[in-house]
């Protein structure tokens, strides 16, 4: 699998990831240093769930996910026809 990364915003160059914390079940925060040794920068970066694009079938109902455009269209057609089928 392959770990998400960033340039560093200062030099450009790949960074590391060094450390992360789970903030909720939505956000995660991690910690990245710069491979740069002439730079050094060290830095927090977010990494939030925005929307569902393929539903759960072990959905956690305590988590409030905003389902993307399609998958609600997609979704609403198929109860429709189900509805209708009945």
């Amino acid at each position: 699998m392959r770990v998400i990364g960033l340039p560093c915003p200062h030099c450009a160059k790949t960074v590391r990831a060094i450390k992360s914390r789970t903030m909720s079940p939505m956000f995660k925060e991690i910690t990245y240093r710069c491979n740069n040794e002439d730079c050094g920068h060290v830095f927090v970066a977010g990494l939030e769930v925005l929307r569902t694009v393929s539903l759960s079938a072990t959905p956690n109902y305590s988590v409030r996910i905003p389902i993307s455009q399609h998958v609600r269209a997609t979704a609403l057609n198929q109860l429709s026809l189900n509805l209708s089928v009945g």
